[in-house]
């Protein structure tokens, strides 16, 4: 009886424990909601990369030069998307475009909305990257370009613009 007493009280300790850390780890993300929802929509780690594994984790290109027949694979992280609380449900809505402009600005190439994220879960979502490729296969010629994201809040309205200068050899 005393052991059997013993494991109920050990156990009510452990999950009650796990319950409070829960209780106050979703505490904090309200809290890094409402910093996130108050701050400028913006992109941070944004690198041209040989390989992206996942968040985080990408190798940058150690100069921004791209053969002319090799993908150009872009990584960045956006922060202060808004984040919608309604009904116990967080949402985020998000769109990029993507443009491609040569070294004087005239545009090569434009994708508008080539990624759409828009989430509506029970949890918050905290961590976000993206990843942008272009296959170039030798349809530019060697020179100097320019890579422009453009985010878009869907819940705000707001929208950044980040550009990288690249070459093409």
């Amino acid at each position: 009886m005393k052991k059997g007493m013993c494991l109920f009280f050990a156990l009510f300790i452990i999950f009650g424990w796990t319950y409070a850390q829960e209780d106050e780890i979703l505490a904090l993300k309200e809290k890094i909601i409402d910093l996130q929802n108050k701050g400028k929509l913006g992109f941070t780690n944004f690198a041209l990369c040989s390989k992206i594994m996942g968040f985080a984790s990408y190798v940058p290109l150690q100069e921004s030069v791209i053969d002319k027949s090799d993908t150009l694979l872009i990584y960045y992280e956006p922060i202060n998307i808004f984040t919608n609380r309604k009904d116990a449900l967080y949402e985020i809505w998000y769109t990029q475009d993507m443009t491609l402009l040569k070294e004087s600005g005239e545009i090569v190439s434009h994708w508008k909305d080539i990624l759409t994220f828009h989430y509506t879960t029970k949890r918050p979502v905290m961590d976000l990257f993206a990843q942008n490729s272009i296959d170039l296969k030798g349809q530019l010629p060697a020179g100097k370009y320019k890579f422009k994201a453009t985010l878009k809040d869907k819940l705000t309205e707001k929208t950044a613009t980040h550009i990288i200068d690249f070459e093409i050899r």
